[in-house]
């Protein structure tokens, strides 16, 4: 809470695999209709945290209503960028060999048919006649791993009890060119002695300044009724503490001071910080 919610320093290790949202899609069908599109819709949200491309804070923060800038400077994709690929055409060709052998084949399979392997189940099965044979090569067949896990993550395709894959969600709409799929190529290996996270500021604890602007948001809070982090989260606090703006210019230059805000709260945190 205190990193996701205010932006104060913190570690994190996120660990995922497109299984982990295949077994969470199939384990769908037995919850009650009710509250199927509910949980269907949060884990729809966890799978857009893990694939963005974005600030990851920022997605926290939006899915819980709150209007967060851009970037927060500190998490993974903010201190390197992932590149992102737009592999649409690419999606077409996996959903195609997926459609044309049946759908019921694994990953494995679909890749050897695609890139034209010398495989003798893909010859016994008739699969090297396919229109799909052997059309994907060099940059593409590398991303075919990624993406089919991506394509899984968004439901787009559905692994059976046997692990075949057949079309789901919107993989007609790919298909039919109505419907776009990007991907995060995934990054070179860190080599060591590499670009470490950012030294971050901690809170500037005994600093009068910021006590009191933590003082005067606790009580714009209490008349506002509403938690004190909605008011301005820690990391702008930090900020106003560091930067001393003195104008309404200045404040709306901090990360985190929207306009709604810096009309609502702006010239009480100016005073305050002058008077300190």
């Amino acid at each position: 809470g205190r990193a996701g919610r205010d932006g104060d320093p913190s570690l994190a290790l996120m660990l995922w695999s497109a299984g982990d949202f295949v077994q969470a899609r199939q384990r769908l069908a037995e919850v009650e209709e009710a509250r199927r599109q509910g949980e269907r819709a949060r884990l729809d949200a966890l799978a857009g945290l893990v694939e963005t491309a974005g600030c990851r804070r920022a997605v926290l923060l939006r899915h819980f209503g709150e209007d967060p800038p851009p970037k927060c400077g500190n998490c993974d994709n903010c201190l390197d960028a992932p590149e992102v690929v737009e592999v649409t055409e690419l999606a077409r060709k996996l959903l195609s060999a997926a459609y044309r052998t049946g759908q019921s084949f694994g990953f494995g399979h679909l890749q050897k048919v695609l890139i034209g392997a010398d495989d003798d189940r893909v010859r016994q099965r008739g699969h090297d006649q396919l229109s799909v044979f052997g059309i994907v090569e060099g940059e593409e067949a590398r991303l075919l791993q990624p993406l089919a896990r991506a394509l899984q993550a968004r439901g787009s395709l559905v692994a059976n009890e046997h692990g075949g894959l057949h079309l789901a969600g919107d993989a007609r709409a790919i298909l039919k060119g109505q419907s776009a799929v990007s991907i995060v190529r995934p990054p070179p290996a860190r080599k060591e002695g590499g670009r470490r996270i950012r030294d971050l500021a901690p809170n500037p604890v005994g600093d009068p300044l910021f006590d009191a602007l933590r003082a005067l948001r606790r009580d714009l809070a209490a008349q506002a009724g509403v938690p004190p982090y909605v008011v301005f989260h820690d990391a702008v606090l930090r900020a106003m503490a560091t930067q001393r703006p003195a104008s309404r210019a200045d404040l709306a230059q901090i990360p985190g001071v929207g306009e709604k805000k810096l009309a609502a709260y702006g010239e009480a945190f100016l005073k305050a910080i002058r008077d300190n």
